[in-house]
């Protein structure tokens, strides 16, 4: 979120009234944006047509490349948005699949984009149950911190564990099943999050490598933490 000195609440009309509205996070510098100001403008420019009929499918620049792929429901609903709702996570959410390495973001319930993840480490199937298992976790999360790394470039840190995730673990404790270290059961651990990758060979052959994070490509997390506010919805599935 942007911090204000005023600590006032501003509506979105108060902000396009004032001319104060914040850039759009999402920008491509390779798509020729237009539209109002302020707000964002993310608008995907057609090629012209030399006829009136057919319409012609949507020429885009895409990673710098330019492509007949037309954008999806969630970047077309991004492309209207013209007040500051892009800032509220209620409006974001992410979906992460693990047997598929795929990490979707969705806009107001619409698809937004699809991401390649690799995980945890672990030969053994399921949910994170404690500190050291380089198990990715299983369940429903949020993002509470974003902050640059000097290995991964961001770290979109999750809150894991949740109270669903300590309610097992204290289960396992008591009935013997926490490894332990120097005759004291292991943590339920921490710092899990998405980031970035110093290992893309390994990210784009699908070899899980992590400690239990999930890691995408950096060019991808330099821009999942543009969209993605903090409060975003994070539900990671098997």
């Amino acid at each position: 979120m942007i911090a204000r000195e005023n600590t006032t609440p501003i509506t979105a009309s108060d902000a396009v009234k004032a001319g104060t509205m914040p850039p759009a996070p999402w920008r491509d510098p390779n798509i020729k944006y237009s539209g109002p100001t302020p707000g964002p403008d993310f608008t995907f420019t057609a090629t012209p047509s030399p006829t009136a009929t057919p319409s012609p499918v949507p020429q885009v620049r895409i990673d710098g490349v330019r492509t007949d792929r037309v954008p999806t429901p969630g970047q077309l609903l991004f492309d209207k948005t013209r007040d500051i709702a892009f800032m509220d996570p209620l409006n974001w959410s992410v979906t992460i699949l693990k047997k598929t390495h795929k990490l979707t973001v969705y806009y107001k319930g619409r698809l937004f984009k699809d991401y390649h993840a690799v995980f945890g480490r672990s030969f053994e199937p399921g949910t994170k149950l404690w500190e050291g298992d380089r198990r990715t976790p299983e369940g429903v999360y949020t993002i509470v911190e974003k902050h640059p790394s000097r290995r991964w470039e961001w770290f979109l840190t999750l809150n894991y564990p949740n109270d669903i995730d300590r309610h097992r673990y204290e289960q396992l404790r008591e009935s013997g099943e926490v490894p332990k270290e120097d005759g004291r059961p292991v943590g339920v651990g921490g710092r899990i999050g998405i980031h970035g990758t110093d290992e893309p060979e390994l990210n784009s052959g699908n070899i899980n490598w992590t400690t239990g994070c999930i890691s995408v490509d950096d060019h991808d997390i330099e821009e999942l933490k543009r969209i993605l506010p903090n409060g975003t919805l994070v539900i990671i599935k098997p």
